[in-house]
């Protein structure tokens, strides 16, 4: 391998002084230009693609929670029938002792030719406690009646198109020659749904 050498004098330098300095001029031309130009672009550059990158994340996180917000819609829209069945079963009113009373009417047999002998003799609001838009009272009801009335009373209770539930139930049997011969106490429980009161 050939070695190169150089042998520089201070003569040489003199006679070509003025392309040395030219040379370190379009050095020093050429190391602003990139620390004005060039290195800023490069620092926007890699700020832009730190933004992108966050900005692809957002993209994501958010086609993430639409995908979510899609499966909250259905589970609302199928929610909603059973929500709009269960409004249906609601008595309305501002009340408990209105509800106690048209409770008891709907109930009751008086006026229904077929129906057994069922006298509602008193009823009782024993509790209320709200739930939101909505109120559960629990009533207690006093029947005079037979077997056949306590039958018709428990049939009306199940098949009402209300939400009602008997809770709790105490029957008394009296000697009677005629007429009822059952005393019944039955704890009601009903879902309210509560309107303005005016």
């Amino acid at each position: 391998m050939k070695s190169f050498h150089f042998d520089i004098t201070l003569e040489d330098i003199k006679r070509h002084q003025w392309s040395i300095a030219a040379c370190i001029t379009v050095v020093l031309i050429l190391g602003m230009v990139y620390l004005s130009l060039i290195a800023p672009i490069a620092d926007r550059k890699q700020i832009l693609v730190a933004k992108i990158d966050h900005q692809k994340k957002l993209i994501s996180e958010y086609g993430r929670k639409l995908g979510q917000s899609k499966i909250i819609r259905e589970n609302l829209a199928k929610h909603e029938g059973a929500l709009r069945q269960m409004q249906k079963k609601l008595f309305w009113g501002t009340d408990p002792y209105q509800l106690a009373a048209s409770l008891g009417d709907l109930l009751a047999s008086k006026g229904k030719a077929d129906a057994p002998k069922l006298d509602i003799k008193t009823y009782q609001v024993l509790t209320s406690k709200e739930h939101g838009l909505y109120e559960e009272v629990h009533m207690r009801f006093n029947l005079m009646t037979d077997i056949y009335g306590l039958h018709y009373f428990l049939t009306r209770v199940k098949n009402s198109h209300f939400a009602i539930q008997v809770k709790e139930i105490n029957i008394q049997k009296i000697q009677r020659v005629n007429g009822p011969d059952l005393i019944v106490n039955v704890i009601l429980a009903a879902l309210m749904e509560k309107g303005k009161k005016s």
